[in-house]
């Protein structure tokens, strides 16, 4: 595995875990900040759950080498961000 492999198969999981964590959010929340679990709510937890559990799996099996070197350059796209 390469570091463009696994951003091909990491993007689509970030993109529905973003998803789903706005849905979540989106939730009113009551005086002591719960929020009333709906079937609504449920199924987007549930879904969130799901995609945030396929990306921990794909992080287990990814070698450390090509995680390191996606912190590097998600580092590197940051500072230069900053600089502009």
């Amino acid at each position: 595995m390469n570091l463009q492999t696994y951003t091909e198969l990491a993007n689509p999981i970030n993109q529905r875990i973003n998803k789903y964590s706005e849905i979540l959010n989106s939730f009113d929340k009551n005086a002591s900040g719960m929020v009333e679990i709906t079937p609504e709510f449920k199924l987007a937890k549930d879904s969130f759950e799901i995609a945030f559990n396929e990306l921990r799996a794909l992080n287990k099996f990814t070698p450390k080498s090509i995680l390191r070197e996606l912190s590097r350059a998600n580092r590197a796209a940051k500072i230069a961000k900053n600089i502009k």
